[in-house]
C-alpha cells in the first residue's frame, strides 16, 4: 500500500500554506524565471494536455495554459487548499488565448489520474515532498501518454544556495540550530543529489533522463526597503521557523544580524539578489 503524505498535507494546509498565499506575489516574482526555464525545456506544444504537479497558487498553470493554447488543457494538482483557492481565482482571469484550466486538491503520489492522458508534465519545486518518490513518479508516469514528456526543477544543496545560507548563518549566531531532517527526507532539498533523482526516475520507468545544472539569480523583495525584506524572510523565508520559535528578547537582535548579513546583496530596485543553484530534469514516459 502506497504511503500517504500526511505530514506534508498538514504542513501545506496550515500556517505555511497561508503564509505562502499572503506572500504569493513576492514569491512568484522570484521564482517565475525558473519556471520559464523549465517550460522552455519541456517545450509544450499547442494543443497539448498538460499536468502541473504542485501547482500552488496557479501561476505556472497559467503559463502552461498560454503555451498550449485554447485547444489544449491544463490540470493543476496540489495538496494545499489555501493555495488552490488563489489558483482558481487566477484561472478565472485567463484570456481567450489560454487553455481551460482545472485544479485538483489531491496528492500526486496516490491520486487516480486518467491513464495515459497527459502529453506533458511540469513541476516547479513541487515534487520534492513525496514520502515515497518512486511510487509518486510511477503514478505520474501512468498518467502520461506513451510519448509523454516530463520536466521539473529542484534545488541543489543548501550549501551552494546563499539565499538559504546567508540569513540562516546570521540567525544561528544567536539561535540554536533547528533539528535537521534525515538526508533525502521530504522537503526542499530532498532532491539535491542528481544521482538520487536519476535513480528514482529509472526505477519509476522513465527514459531519456537528462539532469542539468542551472544557475539563476534570485531577486527577492523587488522595490522593498531592507527592513521589510528581512521581515518577509522571517515570515516565509529560510529562517522563518527559527525566528518564530525564538524568545521575545531575541526577536529584534536576530533581525538586526540578518539585516547586516544580507545588506551586501541588497539594492533598492531589485531587493535581495543572490545566485541560486538548481537542477533541471527532463525525461520521457
Amino acid at each position: 500500500m502506497t504511503t500517504e503524505n500526511t505530514a506534508q498535507i498538514e504542513f501545506w494546509n496550515g500556517e505555511t500554506g497561508q503564509n505562502w498565499v499572503t506572500h504569493d506575489a513576492l514569491m512568484e516574482d522570484m521564482l517565475q524565471p525558473l519556471g520559464e526555464a523549465v517550460l522552455d525545456i519541456l517545450a509544450p506544444a499547442v494543443g497539448d494536455r498538460a499536468l502541473d504537479i504542485g501547482c500552488g497558487c496557479g501561476h505556472t498553470s497559467l503559463d502552461l495554459a498560454s503555451r498550449v493554447g485554447p485547444n489544449g488543457a491544463v490540470t493543476g494538482v496540489d495538496i494545499s487548499a489555501p493555495m488552490l483557492t488563489v489558483a482558481t481565482s487566477l484561472a478565472g482571469k485567463a484570456g481567450d488565448d489560454s487553455a481551460p484550466m482545472a485544479f485538483l486538491e489531491a496528492d500526486a503520489q496516490t491520486h487516480a489520474f486518467l491513464a495515459s492522458h497527459y502529453d506533458v508534465v511540469f513541476s516547479r519545486f513541487g515534487v520534492m515532498f513525496f514520502e515515497d518518490p518512486v511510487a509518486a513518479f510511477t503514478n505520474i508516469r501512468s498518467a502520461m501518454s506513451p510519448a509523454g514528456r516530463l520536466a521539473f526543477c529542484c534545488w541543489q544543496p543548501r550549501s551552494v544556495n546563499p539565499f538559504m545560507t546567508v540569513p540562516a548563518m546570521a540567525a544561528l549566531e544567536l539561535l540554536p540550530a533547528p533539528p535537521q531532517p534525515p538526508p533525502r527526507a521530504p522537503g526542499p532539498f530532498a532532491f539535491e543529489e542528481a544521482d538520487y533523482v536519476d535513480a528514482i526516475l529509472q526505477e519509476a520507468g522513465y527514459r531519456d533522463i537528462c539532469i542539468s545544472p542551472l544557475s539563476q539569480l534570485l531577486e527577492f523583495g523587488r522595490g522593498l526597503p531592507l527592513t521589510e525584506i528581512v521581515e518577509r524572510l522571517v515570515q516565509i523565508g529560510p529562517i522563518a521557523q527559527m525566528v518564530r520559535d525564538a524568545p521575545a528578547d531575541l526577536q529584534q537582535p536576530v533581525r538586526d544580524r540578518v539585516s547586516a548579513a544580507v545588506a551586501p546583496f541588497y539594492d533598492s530596485r531589485t531587493g535581495l539578489a543572490l545566485e541560486g543553484q538548481f537542477w533541471t530534469i527532463s525525461a520521457t514516459s
